[in-house]
């Protein structure tokens, strides 16, 4: 093999391997650029987030608030239970919850 070929193949491959290091480094950099324009677009989009979950969470103390002070009477619960011949098997049981 001539010492020629193995020196162009050997620029080559290096020649490529910079190359590819330099088209990664050059979206990178693009990328970083773009990193603040990113983060600062966000931010709205977060405030408004945070906002409808502060409204959701008083929503939902003012219904626990209010589904605590209603009087409960007594509550029916069904069973229903399937033996292993098939047959199933309903009872009713009324539970009055602590006051």
């Amino acid at each position: 093999m001539d010492t020629s070929t193995v020196a162009n193949a050997a620029y080559s491959a290096n020649t490529f391997l910079w190359m590819c290091l330099f088209a990664f480094g050059l979206i990178l950099s693009i990328l970083w650029i773009l990193v603040p324009f990113a983060v600062f677009g966000i931010k709205g989009i977060l405030r408004r987030i945070a906002r409808n979950l502060e409204v959701i969470e008083r929503q939902n103390a003012d219904l626990l608030a209010a589904w605590r002070d209603l009087p409960r009477g007594a509550e029916t619960v069904v069973y229903r239970d399937v033996r292993p011949d098939g047959t199933v098997v309903v009872r009713e049981d009324r539970t009055v919850p602590p006051l």
